[in-house]
């Protein structure tokens, strides 16, 4: 009998221990996959758009928009203002997504063959928040230079000189319609150093597309305006990283990303980085007028 009781006791725990085993495997391959999603290319990216206008035999003709930029472009760690733009345009414009998390201005300099490549009738630039804070973080700074493969340490200067490239090589070899957007409030808090820091960054940007006599975009000065008429109480500072426990709550919980903004308490923010709807809204209606115009 007690040998009876041993084996099932035995049987038991090792069904238990497959179970967490199996779940275990489940879970690293869901976190894979999350991973692979996060660090590739959105569907419509520049390189895809171009391969299926080979493939095409009587291509129609519409106007094509070049939306460059990082997360908040590429829309799956924020809230996607690429589709809320498409939703309001309708069919009448093809719709690029030139975004890819983590990226810098070095990063858009060196893809910038492939924009180029769709012949695009309109360019929105929104880059420059992974300038900004990882000048001002060290640690981000070092595992940033690993994985983007980042020739030196992001600071100002480098940013402008790569903006610079960006945009005369953009206006050299294409006809685009060019807009340059500030860059996202950093934080909910006008006192920190990061805020102040994305203030900066919008100046320089603003000071860049006067000198290239190209189309600036306000997306800074009216999220600091919304926050100005909308105050938040956000429950922690930037130096807490809720980027990571974000995406978290988003994928694995199926959280929306207004859900955790409001769980935060930020107004236009989800993370202290990416943009909530409200967010969303403001760059969609500056990137509508500027294509309506």
């Amino acid at each position: 009998m007690g040998d009876l009781i041993l084996k099932a006791g035995y049987l038991s725990l090792t069904i238990i221990s497959g179970i967490i085993l199996l779940l275990g495997v489940l879970l690293l391959i869901y976190y894979l996959y999350i991973l692979w999603l996060i660090y590739h290319y959105p569907k419509d990216n520049p390189f895809n758009y171009v391969k299926d206008l080979k493939r095409e035999v009587n291509p129609i003709k519409k106007k094509r928009i070049v939306f460059i930029g990082n997360s908040l472009t590429h829309g799956n760690i924020s809230v996607n203002y690429i589709k809320m733009i498409k939703e309001k345009l309708g069919n009448s414009f093809d719709y690029i997504n030139a975004g890819m998390n983590a990226e810098l201005a070095y990063n858009i300099l060196l893809r910038l063959d492939s924009i180029i490549a769709c012949k695009p009738d309109f360019v929105t630039i929104l880059i420059g928040t992974n300038d900004a804070s990882r000048e001002l973080s060290p640690y981000q700074d070092k595992r940033s230079m690993k994985k983007l493969n980042l020739p030196q340490n992001p600071n100002k200067s480098w940013f402008i000189e790569n903006m610079r490239k960006i945009i005369k090589k953009l206006i050299e070899e294409t006809d685009a319609k060019i807009a340059l957007c500030s860059i996202p409030i950093i934080s909910e808090d006008p006192s920190s150093e990061i805020f102040k820091q994305s203030i900066e960054y919008s100046k320089t940007i603003k000071e860049i597309a006067k000198n290239k006599e190209i189309t600036y975009l306000p997306f800074n000065e009216k999220m600091i305006d919304y926050l100005q008429k909308n105050p938040s109480n956000p429950k922690y500072s930037y130096e807490k990283r809720l980027v990571e426990i974000a995406a978290v709550k988003h994928f694995l919980l199926r959280k929306s990303f207004d859900e955790i903004s409001e769980e935060y308490g930020f107004s236009l923010l989800v993370d202290h980085i990416h943009i909530n709807s409200e967010g969303a809204k403001i760059i969609t209606n500056l990137i509508i007028d500027f294509i309506s115009s």
